[in-house]
């Protein structure tokens, strides 16, 4: 009998367990901050495991479906361009890896697809509880300097978003997946336990103060109330419960608030301005829309391929805040892939996120591709903030795997017909 472990109220296997914390989860920045505190090390074992699971799916190819074969002849063709390219200019296989990882999560959302398939895991459940059990103890080890303001701190590198926040957007943005996770519980269960943990995912994405996670999440939930609602009436019930819960608990909080201490009101409510005039001056969205406009005119230049190598080593033409020879360190999911890999790239990028979306009109989800798509469709907007995580694609990764799982009932529009399916 195979060793196992139950984590979350799922056994998975010893062996699988291993392949998916190395591969997936330790790519979360906030679970390897807590091993290492290095971030130059951990940068190193990343791309380490990633040309691994490079070339674990080439040895996998037979076993892929037409459309994953498809995605890795692609990625694989610039691969071969990207090496020759690095062989010929600076005879060095990998020479500034930071130019084959922008376009790297092309196969490592085909990687975590095709593992999930292949040993049928189901760890949402797993994932949610996951995110939310790391961040608890990373505060608990790393927090004590945490403040709702936005002070400048020592702590620059890591995880750490270089103030008082501790936290990076980029981790924080990943807790809408158990904000969502147990939004939903509890409105299929209405139990107050569920509640709690929902209003914990809220409270934790509030008080960090990330403007880019507070819109994608805002994003996320409209998302996931017409998905939900389109494909289980049988949920109205709980939605009805929930906003009348909610509703009720912020107009009571606000009261507190506003006369203990309305300056929290007025912080949140600056911050969130800026969302609605991301070109305020002296805002970090006019400074997205500032780097955006720049490298647009080197994009036109060259549109369809991209810069490569070549825009790596170009000089930062807005600001001089980073070393030379570290790349361009931007700030725009989009602008990055257009300007090493030009059209080409985003579209090979950024289709799995076209193709959640198309599915989000379907009437035939399962609840965990209920919960995943908003969370994947919210990267359209997380990306005009920030470049998305490495571990964000590993989550397409595991909504497309869900995607191609039939609930086990859905209804038929035109009568409403509770019709039994097989998974």
């Amino acid at each position: 009998m195979r060793a196992s472990v139950k984590l979350f109220n799922y056994k998975i296997y010893l062996k699988e367990f291993l392949t998916i914390f190395f591969c997936y989860f330790f790519f979360e920045q906030a679970l390897s901050w807590i091993f290492t505190q290095n971030a130059q090390l951990n940068n190193v074992t990343v791309k380490g495991i990633s040309i691994c699971i490079y070339a674990y799916i080439l040895t996998q190819i037979k076993e892929l479906k037409t459309g994953e074969k498809l995605f890795v002849g692609i990625f694989t063709v610039l691969m071969v361009k990207l090496v020759s390219e690095s062989l010929l200019q600076y005879r060095s296989v990998f020479a500034h890896f930071q130019v084959f990882y922008v376009i790297f999560p092309v196969v490592y959302t085909v990687f975590i697809k095709h593992i999930l398939r292949k040993w049928q895991a189901n760890i949402l459940e797993f994932v949610a509880g996951f995110y939310l059990l790391i961040y608890l103890v990373f505060m608990a080890l790393f927090g004590h300097d945490f403040s709702f303001s936005l002070n400048e701190t020592a702590n620059t590198t890591g995880p750490f978003s270089g103030d008082t926040r501790i936290l990076h957007a980029q981790s924080v943005y990943m807790m809408i997946i158990p904000f969502l996770w147990y939004l939903n519980k509890f409105i299929t269960t209405k139990k107050g336990g569920d509640f709690f943990l929902f209003l914990l995912c809220f409270v934790i994405i509030l008080i960090h103060n990330h403007r880019s996670v507070w819109s994608s999440a805002i994003f996320a939930v409209l998302i996931y109330f017409m998905v939900l609602i389109r494909n289980s009436k049988s949920s109205l019930g709980g939605v009805t419960t929930f906003f009348a819960i909610i509703i009720s608990l912020a107009l009571f909080s606000l009261t507190i608030v506003s006369s203990v201490a309305p300056e929290i009101l007025g912080n949140f409510a600056d911050r969130f301005s800026e969302i609605l005039n991301p070109g305020k001056e002296g805002s970090t969205g006019g400074f997205r829309l500032e780097q955006a406009a720049i490298y647009m005119a080197y994009i036109l230049e060259k549109p369809f391929l991209g810069w490569g190598f070549e825009g790596f080593e170009l000089d930062n033409p807005y600001v001089d805040w980073w070393e030379s020879g570290t790349g361009h360190h931007f700030h725009h999911g989009y602008i990055e892939i257009l300007f090493y890999h030009g059209l080409v790239g985003l579209l090979l990028k950024y289709s799995f996120l076209v193709y959640i979306l198309y599915k989000g009109f379907s009437k035939k989800l399962n609840k965990e591709s209920i919960i995943l798509i908003p969370f994947c469709i919210s990267g359209f907007l997380f990306s005009f903030n920030y470049t998305l995580p490495l571990v964000f694609w590993g989550h397409v990764g595991m909504c497309l795997y869900y995607l191609e799982k039939l609930p086990l009932y859905y209804y038929v529009e035109e009568s409403d017909e509770l019709i039994l399916k097989e998974d």
